[in-house]
């Protein structure tokens, strides 16, 4: 499990309490995979920095799930709205509201009040949109909360649509500090928190900083230590909440120490290039400097440099990196080097994650893209691509153990395998192979799926399949207002589900000698060996019975095409025009269940056998017909489909399997296709598997069926 830890401020330190920054953020995100909880405990801060925090979260290639656990307020309540669901623990707090600056630059002009009311409009502007979107609520509206500086009790930001429910099992937490006196509508609650902080600052000050620009007046605060990933499992909880407390308390202590660090830590842009691109000289240039007296005007800048340069939709992702006019421009017009990597400051954003899960991830990513022979390979995989198996399989123990040539290769991957309680090796290594043999059955695309309906199956019983007729016929209303009500007849046909399975052995000399490429090969030719072996299955069943002429249903007790219900054509004819016309007829004057209406059955698949491949292509063939006579209607209106399990000169009529199935195929639920399972403990022979399979299918109905036994 990743967790994202977003405790005090946004952006900066007004009091020298906890914070954390964009640029932390996305440093954590970027080595991260999978489901991500980030959980929130902040009195609000810097506004543009909250905005890139929520597009870096909303970016997240995973599912994210937020949790307030004391308050979310101002800045803080917009990263929120980031998640994919958005918890509020008992007692937590929401706060929304309009950002603000007491002062401007330079004289306060009328010019200078009216920049700073346009940057905040901007500002504001963005927030609402983003409010309003998750609330499902019109513009205004989320302007008209924001201007009244509006909180939000747990059941209510559930109930306003700011999230999404309330988790009265999970610990919250005490609000973050954070000078609340600065929110004109506080609740005590609140402010009694302000006396906590150690060095208050003016709110003039702090409230400029929240505006996304620093007072030129009042000492800098300095930069807490970059934090740093951490994993945490159940059982060593524990010791790292005391290891957590020491390391804060050590922090707190170096806080008024000055290093060459911090000077280290500044913000700088640096490309890959030896000098960096020049700009136009009609381009803008805002100060090179991530602080927050300059990202405001940096902000607006590079938006309206992409909105110059025709590509806004980029805006996003140059602020959420932290690129400079400079760099954005480099990018925009091509005369820059690669993308540019800013080196942020460090703050207080914490990840806390499994790193055996993360391991797992980058094991199993690699061997999967090695089978596949994949060369653009990102992520937790990266790292283990040039390893051998053998060093994988250390690897999968946790250990990074040097491995010699030979022996020490089988003894590592003998190891990995035996011990199953302190290696991920099998599980890594059968998840690998279990994915490759997903994506060759996949390739395989057998021909009965093209004529058959998927209903897949709970369990391995009989299963009745439900076939829903069709709806009684529509009777004029009396004069008295009566309707009166008609019944759905409907049919069961029955269909099992079959477990199946083989075994097969990947040798210990393929693994020794890392022959990923002969194991690719093994896995590929069984996904494609069962797609064949389901298609085989598929056709035993629909060719059974007397003179292949299908199961008997339980609806009609007889067989699927017969000369009764105008399934099979009476005298057999080649695949002809006027043989498929009369096919067409045949389907066309179908009835439903109850055999009130008419379904109008249009044929979409023209079957045959290989014997019969050959008429049928002649006769879809688009030709350009000199007379009217001759033109071929079904040319676009049929699609041929050949399988060599129809023997002869047998061929077939079949609408479309979604709209009038007549056959169906499934497997249970949740185990979809083939799938590998270890079957004995690595030894001197290899490493054994099974590949199983539970798959079933039968026929539902005739109707939407024709067969000519073709002459």
């Amino acid at each position: 499990m990743n967790e994202l830890l977003l405790y005090g401020s946004v952006g900066s330190s007004f009091w020298d309490e906890e914070y954390f920054t964009a640029q932390s953020v996305r440093e954590n995100l970027a080595d991260l995979a999978g489901p991500l909880t980030v959980r929130i405990n902040s009195g609000g801060g810097i506004a543009t920095e909250g905005q890139a925090i929520y597009s870096a979260l909303r970016g997240y290639d995973g599912p994210v799930t937020v949790i307030v656990e004391g308050i979310a307020a101002s800045a803080a309540s917009l990263i929120a709205m980031a998640g994919d669901s958005i918890s509020m623990t008992a007692g937590a707090l929401m706060m929304i509201h309009d950002p603000a600056q007491m002062f401007t630059d330079g004289r306060g002009t009328p010019e200078d009040h009216r920049k700073v009311a346009d940057m905040l409009d901007l500002i504001a502007n963005n927030y609402a949109g983003i409010y309003a979107k998750r609330a499902g609520i019109p513009l205004e509206e989320a302007r008209k909360v924001m201007k009244d500086e509006t909180y939000f009790d747990a059941a209510g930001a559930v109930e306003a649509g700011f999230a999404t429910d309330v988790d009265d099992d999970a610990d919250g937490q005490e609000p973050a500090a954070f000078d609340y006196r600065i929110y004109k509508n506080a609740p005590a609650k609140l402010r009694a928190v302000a006396g906590t902080l150690a060095r208050p600052r003016a709110q003039s000050s702090v409230l400029a900083m929240m505006a996304g620009k620093i007072s030129s007046s009042g000492k800098k605060g300095k930069t807490m230590p970059k934090s740093k990933v951490t994993a945490r499992t159940a059982a060593e909880e524990d010791e790292n909440i005391t290891a957590n407390e020491e390391a804060e308390t050590t922090m707190a202590e170096d806080d008024d120490q000055d290093t060459e660090a911090d000077q280290d830590d500044d913000a700088t842009a640096e490309g890959d290039d030896d000098e960096p691109a020049a700009a136009e000289e009609d381009e803008p240039e805002a100060e090179e400097d991530d602080e927050p007296t300059a990202r405001s005007a940096r902000i607006i800048a590079v938006v309206n440099m992409c909105a110059h340069h025709g590509a806004p939709e980029r805006a996003a992702d140059f602020v959420n990196r932290g690129l400079s006019t400079k760099q954005a421009y480099a990018e925009l017009t091509g005369k820059g080097g690669k993308k540019v990597k800013i080196n942020g400051r460090g703050p207080s954003a914490r990840i806390v994650r499994d790193e055996r899960e993360t391991r797992r991830q980058g094991l199993e990513g690699a061997i999967v893209a090695r089978l596949s022979r994949a060369t653009d390979v990102r992520g937790p995989a990266r790292e283990y691509m040039p390893m051998t198996l053998a060093e994988m399989a250390m690897a999968g123990m946790g250990r990074r153990d040097r491995v010699s040539r030979g022996a020490g290769e089988q003894r590592a991957i003998e190891m990995a395998f035996s011990s199953h309680t302190t290696s991920d090796f099998p599980a890594v290594f059968e998840n690998a192979l279990n994915k490759r043999l997903a994506t060759a059955y996949a390739a395989a695309n057998p021909v009965y799926r093209a004529i058959a309906e998927r209903i897949d199956f709970t369990d391995f019983r009989p299963h009745p399949i439900a076939q829903v007729g069709d709806w009684p016929t529509l009777l004029p209303v009396e004069e008295s207002g009566e309707i009166k009500y008609g019944t759905v007849s409907d049919k069961k046909e029955s269909v099992a589900l079959i477990p199946y399975a083989r075994a097969f052995r990947i040798s210990r000399t393929m693994m020794i000698n890392d022959d990923l490429s002969a194991i690719d090969r093994i896995i590929n030719t069984r996904g494609r060996a069962v797609a064949a072996f389901e298609d085989a299955t598929f056709f035993a069943m629909m060719l059974s019975g007397a003179n292949a002429d299908g199961p008997t249903l339980i609806e009609t007790t007889r067989q699927v095409f017969h000369t009764t219900d105008g399934t099979k054509a009476a005298t057999a004819t080649a695949v002809t025009p006027a043989g498929v016309s009369a096919g067409y007829a045949a389907m066309r004057k179908r009835k439903g269940v109850s055999g009130e209406s008419f379904l109008a059955v249009e044929p979409k698949i023209l079957l045959t056998g290989p014997d019969k491949e050959f008429e049928a292509m002649q006769l879809l063939a688009p030709i350009q017909a000199a007379q009217a006579s001759n033109v071929n209607p079904y040319v676009g209106r049929l699609s041929p489909a050949t399988t060599p399990y129809i023997a002869g000169n047998a061929w077939y009529l079949f609408a479309d399997p979604a709209e009038v199935p007549v056959f169906m195929y499934g497997y249970l639920q949740g185990e979809e296709g083939p799938r590998l399972r270890t079957d004995e403990p690595f030894g001197q022979q290899g490493v054994a598997y099974s590949v199983e399979l539970d798959f079933g299918c039968g026929a539902t109905d005739f109707r939407g069926g024709y067969k000519n036994a073709g002459a």
